[in-house]
């Protein structure tokens, strides 16, 4: 007797393309945070957003938390915070931003013990 395996969908097919721009409003850190970074043992991710600078050219407008994978073709993952930024400062804009959403988080955290 043959199982039928229930087949998983892999994260890749979630990855969202996106081209930016933010007019005159200085550089990219000053309309959205980029937080996160190896030096916090977390990919770099997406925090606040000034959605009404920012101009979606081609794709969809990430969401906040969406996790940053690519900077116009660049990997951004596994770089710290401060090189995830000097990456973002070194493309005009617009630029093209590969992002994905984060998966679900545990429960608890690995550090501290449950309560119970």
């Amino acid at each position: 007797m043959s199982r039928t395996l229930k087949k998983k969908k892999h994260w890749s097919g979630k990855v969202v393309e996106c081209a930016v721009s933010w007019g005159n409003m200085g550089d990219f850190g000053s309309v959205v945070e980029v937080l996160g970074g190896a030096e916090l043992g977390q990919f770099p991710y997406l925090g606040q957003m000034k959605l009404d600078v920012l101009v979606c050219h081609i794709g969809k407008l990430p969401y906040y938390g969406d996790v940053l994978l690519e900077v116009n073709g660049t990997p951004v993952s596994g770089l710290t915070n401060r090189d995830t930024l000097a990456v973002i400062r070194h493309f005009r804009e617009p630029i093209r931003l590969k992002t994905v959403k984060p998966g679900a988080s545990p429960p608890f955290s690995v550090l501290t013990p449950p309560v119970t």
